[in-house]
C-alpha cells in the first residue's frame, strides 16, 4: 500500500479544460443515460450518495434551481453509488425531474479524478469542464446561482400561468389568477415589496389578498391588504379617521375654522 502522497490517482478533480470522460450508466427506472445524448448542450454533472447528510441540501437547493431553469441553461444529471431502488426513493422524497444514473462504486469518480459527494462539474457545449470542480454545499450552491439566474421574470412564472389557463377553472378566473401572478412578478422584478393578489368575484378589486368593493372601498395599501372607504381619504398607505385629512403624507386631524 502506497500512501497517498504517492499515489499516481488524481483526487482534487478534472482541471478546468479537460475533456469530460464518457459514460453510459443505468438510471434509476431501469433504463440508461449515456454522456453521449447531452452532446453539443450544458450540463451539470453532480455526484451524490444516497448516505450522504450533505447531499441532501444540495438536492434541495438542485430541485429549486431546476424550476428555475431557462432553456440554454445547463441540463442536470446526478451520478449517485448504491442500490436502485434506495436513490428512486430518495429521488421521488426531493422531486427531481431530472435523471439519476449510479455508478459502480467510484469508478466514474475515479475518471473526474475526485472521490467525494457532494461535488459537481459544470461541462460545456464542446465537452469540456468549465472552471474547477465545485466541492460541497456553498461552492455548489454557487455554480447554481451562476447557471441558473433569477431573471426580470423568472421563467417558473411562465410556468405557472401555463398551469393556471390550461386549469379547468372558469376562463375569465383562469385570467384573473394569472394577471395576479405575473403582477406579482413584476413587483418583485423591479423591487418592490412582493404582494400576494387575491382573485376576487365580479364587482370587487384585488388589494393584494383582500378584496375590495368596488362601489363603496378603494385598494389603499396592497402590501397591507388594506381597503378604505370612499368617504375616508387614503394617505400613504393608511386609512385616516372620517375628521382627518393628508398632509404632508400623514393622516392630520383638520383645523375647523
Amino acid at each position: 500500500m502506497k500512501p497517498l502522497s504517492q499515489s499516481r490517482i488524481e483526487r482534487n478533480g478534472l482541471k478546468p479544460g479537460s475533456i469530460a470522460p464518457d459514460f453510459t450508466l443505468p438510471d434509476i427506472y431501469g433504463g440508461s443515460v449515456a454522456l453521449e445524448q447531452y452532446r453539443g448542450q450544458r450540463i451539470l454533472l453532480v455526484f451524490s450518495d444516497p448516505h450522504c447528510g450533505p447531499c441532501n441540501d444540495v438536492a434541495q437547493q438542485l430541485v429549486r434551481s431546476y424550476r428555475r431553469r431557462r432553456p440554454d441553461a445547463a441540463n442536470i444529471i446526478v451520478v449517485s453509488r448504491g442500490e436502485r431502488e434506495e436513490n428512486r426513493r430518495k429521488a421521488e422524497e426531493h422531486g427531481f425531474e431530472f435523471p439519476v444514473v449510479i455508478q459502480d462504486r467510484w469508478k466514474l469518480s475515479r475518471k473526474y479524478g475526485i472521490f467525494a459527494t457532494p461535488v459537481a462539474f459544470l461541462i460545456g457545449v464542446d465537452g469540456r469542464t468549465i472552471g474547477e470542480v465545485a466541492v460541497g454545499l456553498a461552492q455548489i450552491v454557487s455554480v447554481f446561482r451562476k447557471e441558473f439566474k433569477r431573471g426580470p421574470l423568472d421563467w417558473s412564472i411562465v410556468n405557472e400561468v401555463s398551469r393556471v389557463l390550461s386549469s379547468p377553472i372558469p376562463r375569465r378566473e383562469a385570467f384573473r389568477i394569472a394577471g395576479a401572478v405575473v403582477a406579482g412578478a413584476l413587483f418583485s422584478a423591479i423591487g418592490l415589496r412582493r404582494t400576494a393578489f387575491a382573485a376576487c368575484a365580479t364587482g370587487y378589486i384585488a388589494c393584494g389578498a383582500a378584496c375590495c368593493n368596488e362601489t363603496t372601498e378603494r385598494c389603499c395599501n396592497a402590501a397591507a391588504n388594506l381597503c378604505c372607504s370612499l368617504s375616508l381619504v387614503c394617505c400613504n398607505g393608511r386609512c385616516c379617521a372620517p375628521t382627518e385629512v393628508c398632509l404632508g403624507g400623514r393622516c392630520r386631524q383638520q383645523i375647523q375654522p
